[in-house]
């Protein structure tokens, strides 16, 4: 994705300029922020990772939850500190926050040099240069809307040995306690030809993994007229890029499910048999004020067809506790299906009341604090059906997928696995034989907490 060129801006003492990327949020948000180093660093600027060497800074921010904008907003006020402090020339925001919250973040925060929601970041360059100059740059002007369009000059955040790419932006469902439609818009999806070539491109950098990500990966093509692609004739094509090893769909929305994935799941060996799917919840009562569509009914058929039509599936679901509606009875029904579906892979979430989101305003709900007790509870079941999925793999050989190094173990993932969200294999070596990208044969020998421990008994 990103190279830099030769001609490297320099400050008036003859220094090359620094920019540094703070980077918050959703693997989503990775994305754009390295989309936004892919146009520094063609345009000759040197990145860094240490704000303290930094000229300007540039915050990559999330505005999903309030917990996520107080984080955001936590990291404007560190960085401009270091400003007054006169170490930075220049505070630049980006993202959803201001994509969202621009008034408000204007308001609070005068000092910023620039502010940007979510584009192309083409622009980012020129607005760096800007703020340079000491001029304020209040347009939003990073670049074009994100929509549609393939992203080919990104500076990959990821080990080599996986990346994620989007095939999709933004989002045409309206669930109660969700924002991000208002944030990232419609969907809009990406050619088919396009999401292809990003495919080989990140293969050409020795990218072992491709990991899907939208906000609704299911709906890919949907906007398209009818006959168009979808979902499981992009994955196909993804699939037969020459020297893919592994393809991973995360973001399945669970209604609409385009079934013919399965079958391309089956057919194609470098499709891992894993889905990440986020029901939200069994009840139908709280389904329904969730506007999440589809009943308890409809859910357990989704799950059990999943299971028959890809054996060995491993199924990733999230859950969300306390929404508006969810009583005693309700929650209980939930506990009850989860010990009966064993997601081998589960997320839970107490429920965010966001002021612009349908169920914000709703009071029919627990406390924040039960709220967080519920949420417990559920992990506290998942780790026991965690525990025996994990379990059931010892003693089995499998393919793993080298993330990178601690010390003398390395870190690695199975099919069963995504990264930053899933646990890890790791691999005693003290020789330091295996590199980010291997992809030895293992023997499970055990499995400790959310990780399992290997060693290798085949080529790497």
């Amino acid at each position: 994705m990103g190279r830099a060129q030769q001609t490297t801006p320099v400050s008036a003492g003859g220094r090359a300029i620094h920019v540094a990327l703070i980077h918050l949020g959703c693997a989503r948000n990775l994305i754009d922020s390295e989309n936004i180093l892919g146009q520094l660093g063609a345009e000759g600027y040197a990145l860094c990772g240490d704000v303290e060497q930094a000229d300007v800074a540039i915050l990559n921010t999330c505005s999903f939850i309030g917990p996520a904008r107080e984080e955001s907003e936590a990291a404007i006020r560190e960085l401009l500190e270091a400003k007054a402090a006169g170490r930075l020339r220049g505070v630049i925001v980006a993202g959803c926050l201001p994509e969202k919250f621009r008034p408000e973040v204007e308001e609070k925060f005068p000092q910023l040099d620039a502010i940007l929601g979510l584009s192309d970041y083409s622009n980012v360059a020129r607005i760096v240069e800007e703020v340079l100059k000491g001029r304020k740059v209040r347009e939003d002007s990073g670049g074009r809307a994100p929509q549609g369009q393939g992203e080919f000059l990104r500076l990959l955040q990821t080990p080599r040995s996986y990346a994620y790419l989007r095939p999709s932006h933004g989002c045409d469902h309206q669930c109660a306690f969700c924002i991000i439609p208002q944030i990232r818009g419609r969907q809009s999806s990406k050619p088919l030809a396009a999401v292809v070539q990003e495919v080989e491109q990140l293969v050409a950098q020795g990218v072992c993994e491709v990991v899907m990500v939208a906000e609704d990966s299911t709906g890919y093509g949907r906007d398209f007229p009818a006959g168009h692609p979808r979902l499981p004739e992009l994955v196909d094509a993804m699939a037969q890029v020459p020297g893919l090893r592994w393809l991973r769909v995360m973001y399945a929305y669970p209604n609409q499910f385009p079934w013919e994935l399965t079958k391309v799941m089956r057919v194609r060996d470098n499709v891992l048999p894993y889905l990440d799917i986020p029901t939200q919840h069994i009840s139908t009562r709280v389904l329904k004020r969730m506007k999440r569509g589809g009943s308890k009914e409809s859910v357990h058929r989704i799950i059990q067809r999943l299971r028959d039509e890809v054996p060995g599936i491993v199924l990733r679901t999230t859950v969300l506790v306390g929404h508006p509606g969810e009583g005693e009875a309700e929650f209980a029904e939930l506990l009850s299906w989860l010990e009966d579906a064993r997601f081998e892979r589960l997320g839970a979430f107490a429920f965010s009341p966001e002021a612009s989101a349908p169920a914000g305003a709703d009071e029919d709900r627990c406390s924040h604090e039960e709220a967080l007790e519920r949420q417990g509870r559920v992990m506290e079941l998942q780790s026991r059906i965690h525990a025996e999925f994990q379990s059931s793999l010892v003693g089995r050989e499998m393919e793993v997928l080298v993330d990178g190094a601690d010390g003398d173990w390395v870190e690695a993932r199975c099919w069963a696995d995504a990264p930053e969200v899933d646990g890890l294999v790791r691999i005693h070596d003290p020789a330091h034989n295996l590199s980010t990208g291997a992809m030895p044969k293992v023997l499970v020998t055990a499995a400790e907490g959310y990780d399992l421990v290997a060693e290798v008994v085949g080529p790497r």
